[in-house]
């Protein structure tokens, strides 16, 4: 039955990243982290420097790939990303700042890039879970550290709530939202230590997320937990859910909608001052909207919401900084419908094959099917997190990476051949997910 099946057995734990690509992963993400932190000197100088480690990562992998068997091209990505930067570039001539726009093409694009030779080389080397260890113990630093902050009361960021070390508490909780999606899939395999190493820094790390007030990572950790089990109930089990959802939105729109625009607080007005159940997105967001109908093709250029959003500050009464808080209104304004529409498609075509690679991971046993659904967790988590924060095609951001590197790595880890840990006694006789093309 294993032989028909295609099922060897698998042990626990896979092989280390190679030193090279573990030293420039680690060096790439801290210093990206690092310059999150409050406007000290340090701080202000990563900001510029952290585009050295970024580009010596995407050489080392791209020197550790030659000759190195490893993952296609997943072509399914092709037309909506070169469409995606097709209109990037059309609409950059006419941006008001031509200059920044094709900075921003260029960091963008080159960020997304760097995601995939690291993702292909993870999976080429079987290192996923070391990736995700490593990331983990970057968030447990930041949690001890944070709550270092905490017992000795100090608060360097602005902004009302924690923010510790970080510049405001948005940062802070969006950099350890990723973190506490690895402590999950670490609680659902109980593997040995699980309840100090994942149990324990979830919890401590999730309520300085829930001091920081930063709703949006919450969102990120809830959708990621929804999406292990999305995962692990299967494609069909997906499906369903999803054709269900259709026909309770098209059954009830209206009243949803009229439910959503109360929440939300859409409809404030002048005598709602100091009531902004958004935190004052709904007035950038409206602001967003109106620019969008200007250029509703293509948009005004790549990396131009802040001199729009400069120009229009004068309207806002409870709104600060000079970002959409919508990573999705943000490509509206940016990059017009034709952008938008190629972004979503580059997501939906992940997340449907996140889901058919789901179908062959179910016969994986707790101690594994998690590790390979992390990436899936992490996407899902990241488009809800996106919703009210900008940072999917903006390159300085902290998460940027990551996430783009887990959209890769599912469409990668989708090439390899699946083998499963039956529960028995044999001996297992060679390694796990050693890159092998699927058959």
């Amino acid at each position: 039955m294993t032989a028909a099946l295609g099922l060897d057995d698998l042990t626990p734990k896979s092989p280390r990243m190679p030193g090279r690509l573990f030293l420039m992963v680690a060096l790439t993400f801290g210093t990206i982290y690092l310059s999150s932190s409050f406007g000290s000197p340090l701080s202000l100088f990563l900001i510029q420097a952290k585009w050295i480690p970024l580009g010596m990562l995407g050489l080392t992998t791209l020197y550790l790939l030659y000759r190195r068997p490893s993952p296609a091209f997943p072509l399914t990505m092709a037309v909506p990303l070169i469409a995606l930067f097709m209109v990037a570039a059309l609409n950059s001539w006419t941006s008001p700042n031509i200059g920044f726009s094709l900075l921003s093409m260029v960091t963008v694009g080159g960020t997304i890039m760097v995601g995939y030779f690291t993702s292909k080389l993870i999976v080429a080397t079987d290192s996923r879970r070391h990736f995700f260890e490593l990331l983990a113990n970057l968030c447990r630093i930041m949690v001890v550290v944070t709550a270092l902050f905490v017992i000795a009361g100090m608060n360097l960021g602005r902004g009302s709530g924690l923010s510790a070390w970080a510049e405001n508490p948005n940062t802070l909780g969006m950099m350890l939202a990723p973190g506490m999606v690895i402590f999950l899939a670490g609680c659902i395999e109980r593997r040995p230590g699980w309840p100090f190493w994942h149990a324990f820094f979830f919890i401590i790390g999730f309520y300085l997320i829930w001091a920081t007030n930063s709703r949006a990572s919450v969102i990120w950790i809830g959708m990621g937990l929804a999406a292990f089990w999305l995962y692990r109930r299967g494609p069909g089990f997906s499906v369903v859910l999803v054709m269900a959802a259709l026909i309770v939105g098209i059954g009830w729109w209206y009243p949803i909608k009229q439910a959503a625009i109360g929440i939300l607080g859409l409809e404030w007005n002048p005598r709602d001052y100091g009531i902004s159940p958004l935190s004052g997105r709904e007035e950038v967001w409206r602001v967003g909207w109106n620019l969008f109908w200007e250029r509703p093709i293509l948009g005004y250029g790549l990396g131009t919401s802040m001199d729009l959003i400069r120009t229009e500050s004068y309207r806002f009464i409870r709104h600060q900084g000079l970002h959409f808080h919508s990573s999705y209104i943000m490509t509206m304004v940016e990059l017009g419908l034709a952008g938008l529409v190629a972004l979503l498609s580059a997501l939906v075509l992940t997340l449907g094959q996140a889901l058919g690679h789901a179908g062959r991971t179910r016969v994986l046993p707790r101690e594994n099917w998690p590790l390979t659904a992390l990436p899936f967790a992490m996407v899902v988590g990241g488009m809800g997190h996106a919703m009210f924060e900008s940072w999917l095609i903006a390159a300085g951001n902290v998460n940027m990476l990551l996430f783009w590197t887990c959209v890769w790595m599912i469409h990668h880890q989708s090439q390899v051949k699946i083998r499963a840990l039956l529960r028995r006694e044999e001996a297992a006789p060679m390694h796990p997910n050693v890159y092998q093309p699927a058959r």
